[in-house]
């Protein structure tokens, strides 16, 4: 039943909308919540303005919109952000922003063949709670293109099976070693009690900044967390080492697809340049 609100006008106009119309409003609705996130008052109105609507979309002619309107009954009364997302994201991703681009342009075509088994990085990437389904296509994009073992996709980040993951990852989604686990925590415990070195990339108080990280040559893991929150205390506290990338502008974080792959090649870097010195000291 459409809860009762003085937005019942709004409500009649939001099913009047088309598919592709509505969705909008969705999506525009949860962005102003999370513009008032901090603030409690103006969250639960705001988040209640959303309930409203999602209670409508069962009433709508879009089968897809009434496919929506079921996350409204499954969020708690007063959710964390990332239960937020976890339930939200999927509105954003049926909206379908188009990525424009000549975007990701291509200098040469692609190798025939991977040509890096015999170097392949002893590197997994692990991605929790990643928000946007294009950026993890890009960095499977990248994983593939610098050789990583793995990448382990967590929560309610998108998969390679998804359409928007595929359309940024360009083929590498076939290409790379993926597995989706639902919690991060206990992949971080597992990855610990098998030795691998686990990586936090994260702007926290701990935190060494990537041009002074050391790393050495080993089996690792390298973690990132959701776009605007970050990595969870819990989760950082299963990390041997924590590095962010210092931000030398006006803004204090960069893309995550952006961080995951200077990160990523900043170990690649070291380690190719230690394996380099194993084979010839003089270099």
């Amino acid at each position: 039943m459409v809860r009762e609100s003085a937005g019942n006008m709004e409500l009649r106009t939001f099913l009047e909308l088309n598919e592709g119309m509505a969705l909008r409003a969705l999506l525009d609705q949860v962005q102003a919540v999370e513009r008032v996130w901090d603030e409690e008052d103006e969250r639960r109105q705001a988040l209640a303005t959303l309930l409203d609507l999602l209670d409508g979309a069962a009433l709508h002619r879009s089968s897809i919109l009434r496919d929506l309107s079921a996350m409204g009954r499954r969020i708690p009364d007063d959710p964390s952000y990332h239960q937020f997302l976890a339930l939200f994201v999927p509105i954003e991703r049926q909206h379908g922003r188009m990525v424009a681009d000549a975007d990701f342009m291509v200098r040469s075509v692609d190798q025939p063949s991977p040509g890096h088994s015999s170097r392949q990085l002893p590197l997994i990437l692990i991605l929790d709670n990643i928000r946007s389904a294009f950026n993890v296509g890009s960095i499977l994009r990248t994983a593939e293109s610098l050789g990583l073992v793995k990448v382990y996709l967590c929560g309610y980040t998108a998969r390679p099976d998804h359409d928007r993951v595929a359309k940024s990852a360009l083929g590498a989604e076939s290409k790379v070693a993926w597995e989706w686990v639902a919690h991060a925590e206990p992949l971080l415990l597992r990855l610990r009690s098998e030795q691998v070195r686990i990586y936090g990339l994260e702007t926290a108080a701990k935190a060494e900044a990537l041009e002074e990280s050391t790393f050495p040559y080993q089996s690792s893991a390298l973690l990132v967390g959701n776009e605007r929150y970050g990595l969870e205390a819990k989760l950082l506290q299963h990390c041997h080492a924590l590095i962010e990338i210092p931000a030398w502008g006006s803004k204090n974080s960069l893309n995550v697809a952006v961080s995951a792959g200077m990160a990523c090649f900043e170990m690649r870097r070291q380690w190719w340049h230690q394996n380099q010195r194993a084979v010839d000291p003089q270099s």
